[in-house]
């Protein structure tokens, strides 16, 4: 194989076999490995890091600060609490932080 055609180079490109072609042209051999023709999927592998937030989330927005006004209300539901003699209490809280 002394003669390289259009077509031979064409068919090497779209293998990605051009290098080799014409190393073999000369006469020599390819020490080379073979190009890769497809990319690894970096999106299917997912590795494990413990303590870390799973792949494709974030960690959730902070919790906005009380208001004046809650705090106020919260501090009166407190004392009312402490003069009742400390009953037991179901809690139902407002707040940002407290409701889903």
């Amino acid at each position: 194989m002394t003669d390289l055609t259009p077509e031979d180079i064409a068919a090497a490109r779209q293998e990605g076999d051009l290098v080799a072609l014409l190393l073999m042209s000369a006469g020599r051999i390819s020490s080379a490995p073979k190009q890769r023709t497809t990319s690894p999927e970096t999106d299917a592998v997912q590795i494990a890091h413990p303590g870390a937030w799973p792949t494709g989330t974030s960690r959730p927005a902070p919790v906005p600060p009380p208001t004046g006004p809650q705090i106020d209300a919260a501090l009166a539901d407190y004392r009312r609490w402490l003069l009742a003699d400390q009953p037991a209490a179901g809690t139902n809280c407002p707040c940002a932080g407290c409701t889903p």
